[in-house]
């Protein structure tokens, strides 16, 4: 009998497991740039608004702007950087990878509450 690789020996799935998650990555990058989009209209109207000012809410949602814009920014490099590591080895993401994914993905949803709270 030949015993089975354990976790670390044993390499991840050589099927179309590494172009699903590339393709997901994709999907999750076009979502935040859309909704990066829909923060920069909440401003843009609220400056408007405001007559060009920024004051108030559109200064807060001038923040959120900024905040959303770069963490869509970090999301495209993660992204890129993911997918060029999936093309070459199938391995797992590193861990500072998704802890930057995260980072951004938590400070993009607190943009977008606040988008939504003030761009009323």
């Amino acid at each position: 009998m030949t015993p089975t690789p354990s976790g670390a020996d044993r390499a991840r799935d050589p099927g179309l497991q590494p172009e699903r998650t590339s393709l997901s990555w994709g999907r999750t990058l076009l979502a935040l740039l859309v909704s990066d989009l829909l923060i920069w209209r909440s401003w843009s109207r609220s400056l408007s608004r405001h007559e060009g000012r920024i004051e108030g809410n559109a200064l807060t949602l001038g923040v959120a702007a900024g905040v959303a814009a770069a963490a869509t920014v970090v999301i495209a490099y993660c992204v890129l950087h993911r997918t060029r590591s999936l093309r070459a080895a199938s391995e797992a993401p590193p861990a500072w990878t998704m802890a930057t994914v995260t980072a951004a993905l938590l400070a993009m949803a607190a943009a977008t509450t606040v988008s939504i709270l003030l761009g009323r």
